[in-house]
C-alpha cells in the first residue's frame, strides 16, 4: 500500500518580539541541532539595560556601610544604656542612641530587600535580551529562510522554518482488513521511492480509531529512525507488513 514520508516536525521560528534583524545564521538547506543560533534582533538597549541591572545587583556597598554604622551605633547604644544605669547620662538620651540604632537595622533591612530586587531586575533584564535571540528547539535542516539582516520583523512574520528529519514520520491508509493485524509498536517495512529505495524500518505509532467508511480505509502513522539525515522528507513510499 502507498505511504508518504514526512518530517517529524516543521517549526517556523519567530522570536516573541518586534524588532530590526541584526544578524541570521542560516540558509536554506543548513543542517542545524537544538540550540543552535538561528537570527537576533537589534539588542543594543536590551544589552545596555542589562548591564546596568547587573551594576546594581552586583554592588552591595550600601549593605556593607551600613552593617559598619549598625555595629558602631549598637556598641554605642550599649555603653549609653551602662552609663545611664550609673546616672552618668539621661535615660533620654540612652533612649536616642538605642532608637539610632533600630532605625540603622531598619535600613539595612530594606537595603538587603533592594538588593534582592536588583537581582531580579537582573533576570528580567537577561530574559528580555534572550527574547531578541533566536534559537533552534530541534534537530534538522532549515527549509525556509524567511528575512535577512536590515529588515523588520513584526509581530507576525516568521524568521526561518526548520523540519526535523532525524525521525522521519510515515502516513499511510490502510484497508480495513487490515485493522485486527496491527498493533502499536510493530515493525514494518517502508521503502521510498527511487532512486531511495532501500527499505527500510519502520515502528507503528498510531493507529486510527475512527474510519473513513468512502474508502473502508483507517490511517496509521509510523516513524522511521535517521539519525544520520541520509533519508530525505517529502517521499512518496510504499508499505508493507513482514
Amino acid at each position: 500500500m502507498s505511504c508518504l514520508i514526512e518530517p517529524r516536525e516543521v517549526v517556523r521560528l519567530s522570536t516573541p518580539v518586534a524588532g530590526i534583524v541584526s544578524d541570521v545564521a542560516v540558509d536554506r538547506g543548513d543542517v542545524v541541532a537544538a540550540g543552535d543560533p538561528i537570527a537576533r534582533l537589534d539588542s543594543r538597549v536590551e544589552e545596555i539595560q542589562r548591564d546596568l541591572a547587573a551594576t546594581r545587583a552586583q554592588d552591595q556597598s550600601g549593605i556593607l556601610g551600613l552593617e559598619a554604622r549598625i555595629a558602631f551605633l549598637t556598641e554605642q547604644a550599649d555603653r549609653t544604656e551602662t552609663l545611664a544605669k550609673r546616672n552618668a547620662v539621661s535615660d533620654t538620651t540612652a533612649r536616642e542612641a538605642a532608637l539610632e540604632a533600630e532605625v540603622a537595622r531598619q535600613e539595612l533591612a530594606e537595603a538587603r530587600v533592594a538588593h534582592v530586587l536588583a537581582g531580579l531586575e537582573l533576570t528580567q533584564a537577561e530574559e528580555l535580551l534572550r527574547q531578541k535571540q533566536l534559537v533552534s528547539p530541534v534537530a534538522g535542516v532549515v527549509t525556509e529562510r524567511l528575512l535577512n539582516p536590515g529588515e523588520y520583523r513584526d509581530g507576525q512574520a516568521h524568521i526561518a522554518t526548520i523540519a526535523r528529519i532525524d525521525i522521519l514520520r510515515v502516513e499511510a491508509f490502510a484497508p480495513i482488513a487490515y485493522f485486527p493485524h496491527v498493533q502499536l509498536g510493530q515493525q514494518v517495512l517502508v521503502t521510498p521511492e527511487a532512486p531511495l529505495d532501500t527499505p527500510r524500518t519502520a515502528t507503528i505509532r498510531v493507529i486510527d480509531r475512527v474510519f473513513d467508511a468512502a474508502t473502508a480505509t483507517f490511517g496509521l502513522r509510523m516513524e522511521i529512525e535517521n539519525a544520520d539525515l541520509s533519508l530525505p522528507a517529502g517521499l512518496r513510499c510504499t508499505l508493507s507488513f513482514p
